[in-house]
């Protein structure tokens, strides 16, 4: 997953403004097709064998740039589904919302990546923390969480290290 012309992780971590060179680009000739989007997944690859919680923000902005490219038409990549899980590993409230976004690019999304993801942070503490949110998606989440018997964190747990253990294979 790491191409030869990916910088190391220690370039990316010393400079945010480095992190637009992983922005989402819509190539000249297929707007549906990201010009970066090998780079990225050359980069969540190196972050998935070496990734802390001072990744996270880096790590937000990454499923931020697949997030935008699966809006443009990428039904469901191992880079999102890699980008998903490491965010939901750091188990940060604010997060969820990064997540449900990732989750609604498209129909692949929706149904592809899990909706344990969401509950990293907890389930019980997200879903406080949802309600209390003024975000827009907010309403979406909440709704999303009423529809469905919501999992454990056991269950969260077992599926974030499950999903950990299917990419490292």
């Amino acid at each position: 997953m790491n191409g030869p012309s990916t910088p190391e992780l220690d370039w990316w971590r010393d400079d945010r403004q480095r992190w637009s060179a992983l922005a989402f680009a819509a190539s000249p000739e297929d707007s549906s097709i990201d010009a970066n989007a090998e780079a990225r997944a050359g980069t969540l690859g190196q972050l998935f064998a070496a990734c802390g919680d001072t990744d996270a923000d880096f790590l937000v902005f990454l499923l931020a740039q697949e997030t935008l490219m699966h809006q443009r038409g990428a039904s469901l990549t191992e880079s999102m589904c890699l980008a998903a899980l490491l965010v939901a590993e750091r188990a940060r409230l604010d997060d969820v919302f990064a997540l449900w976004n990732a989750k609604n690019a498209n129909f692949d999304t929706m149904f592809g990546l899990d909706s344990e993801l969401l509950f990293g942070a907890g389930v019980d503490e997200t879903v406080t923390f949802v309600e209390a949110s003024d975000d827009p998606a907010r309403d979406g989440i909440m709704r999303y969480v009423s529809g469905t018997s919501l999992p454990t964190n056991a269950e969260v747990r077992r599926r974030l290290t499950g999903l950990r253990e299917y990419h490292a294979a």
